[in-house]
C-alpha cells in the first residue's frame, strides 16, 4: 500500500463515515436474529435495578470522545409494578446534556409479569398507575416482530441472548441508501449495551465495553 492509500484509509477512520458505519451494524444485526430465538421471563427487570450505571462509548472511529451514561434512579413500587425513571447523558468531550425522551431513550419505565410499559419521566404516580391498568408495551418474555405500517415500522429482535428494540422505515419503502434505522439492545444482565443508528446522537454507535461487534 502507498503513502497516498495509506493517508485516504487513515483520513475515512478519523471520519468515521457514521452513515455507513451505523448502517452496516443495522443490516448485520438484523441478518444475524432468528425468528425463533427466545430469551427468559423476567427478562426486563435490569431496567428496574436501583442505582444502576451503564456507559456507552462511542465506536465508530478511533477518535471518537462520545460517552452516553445511562442512570436507573427514584425505583419504587406502584401496585405489584416495579418502577425507575432512567436518565441519559450524553458526554461529547467538551460539555455533558440530558439526552433522554426520544428515539428509544426512554425515561420512565415499569415492568410487571406481564410485561415492560414504557413512559415517560414527567408521569407522575397516579398517570403510571393508570397506564398499569392498560396492556404492556412489551410482552414478557419479549418476541421478535417485524416492523410494519401498523407499528409505524417499530421492531423487535432477540440476538445472541439481547433483545433489540428499533424503529426503521415502513414496508415498501425500497432500500435504504444510508442510515434509516435506530436501534437500543437490552442485556438481562447488563442492561442497556447499545445504541445505535438514527435513535444515537450523530447517527453514531455507543455500545458498552465487550458488546462492540
Amino acid at each position: 500500500m502507498n503513502v497516498v492509500a495509506i493517508l485516504v484509509v487513515l483520513i475515512g477512520v478519523a471520519a468515521g463515515d457514521k452513515g455507513k458505519t451505523a448502517g452496516d451494524k443495522s443490516k448485520a444485526d438484523k441478518a444475524k436474529a432468528k425468528d425463533d430465538d427466545k430469551v427468559e421471563k423476567g427478562f426486563w427487570k435490569i431496567l428496574v435495578k436501583p442505582k444502576t450505571k451503564w456507559t456507552l462509548r462511542e465506536t465508530i472511529a478511533p477518535d471518537a470522545k462520545g460517552v452516553i451514561t445511562v442512570e436507573t434512579y427514584d425505583v419504587r413500587k406502584i401496585g405489584k409494578a416495579d418502577v425507575a425513571r432512567i436518565r441519559w447523558t450524553l458526554d461529547d468531550g467538551t460539555a455533558k446534556r440530558d439526552i433522554g425522551g426520544s428515539s428509544g431513550r426512554y425515561t420512565q419505565v415499569a415492568v410487571t409479569d406481564a410485561g415492560l410499559y414504557i413512559m415517560e419521566a414527567s408521569m407522575d404516580d397516579k398517570a403510571v398507575e393508570k397506564a398499569l391498568a392498560g396492556k404492556p408495551s412489551r410482552s414478557d418474555p419479549p418476541k421478535p416482530y417485524k416492523g410494519t405500517k401498523q407499528n409505524n415500522g417499530r421492531y423487535l429482535m432477540i440476538l445472541n441472548g439481547l433483545v433489540c428494540i428499533g424503529e426503521g422505515p415502513l414496508p415498501g419503502a425500497g432500500d435504504c441508501p444510508d442510515t434509516c434505522d435506530g436501534t437500543m439492545c437490552i442485556s438481562p444482565t447488563d442492561g442497556v449495551v447499545s445504541l445505535y443508528g438514527t435513535w444515537a446522537p450523530g447517527i453514531s454507535i455507543f455500545s458498552q465495553k465487550g458488546y462492540e461487534d
